[in-house]
């Protein structure tokens, strides 16, 4: 058999080819009666949504929460894998104190600003 008899009837010359591929029509991946959905547009976050204060104070209390959250898991895995209770102890009670004074701080930044929930 030659390779002219061996391609299928409607094999295209060059598959790869432009003028084979052609444009993909959108309409045709879609099920006949597929519904339509229409999606809303997503607000505008602005600047002015919050008071300046309010934005400050979060970004304080994130940091102080973190730094006590990393402090309170150091401390142990400076006891437990190196052997350094005293420094692992400190470090432990310096976030239990992170943690605490982020909590205070926390109440008074929403007695401040309000809490509407």
């Amino acid at each position: 058999m030659s390779e002219d008899e061996e391609r299928w009837p409607h094999e295209p010359d060059d598959p790869g080819s432009p003028e084979s591929v052609g444009e993909p029509d959108p309409e045709s991946d879609l099920a006949p009666g597929a519904p339509s959905v229409d999606i809303p547009e997503p607000p505008d976050p602005s600047e002015n949504d919050a008071p300046e204060g309010l934005v400050r104070s979060f970004w304080k209390l994130v940091a102080i929460f973190n730094v006590a959250l990393f402090a309170i898991a150091l401390g142990p895995m400076l006891v437990v894998f190196r052997g350094q209770v005293v420094d692992g102890g400190a470090v432990f009670f310096l976030g239990i104190a992170f943690f605490f004074y982020g909590y205070v701080r926390y109440q008074r930044a929403r007695d401040k600003f309000g809490d509407d929930g």
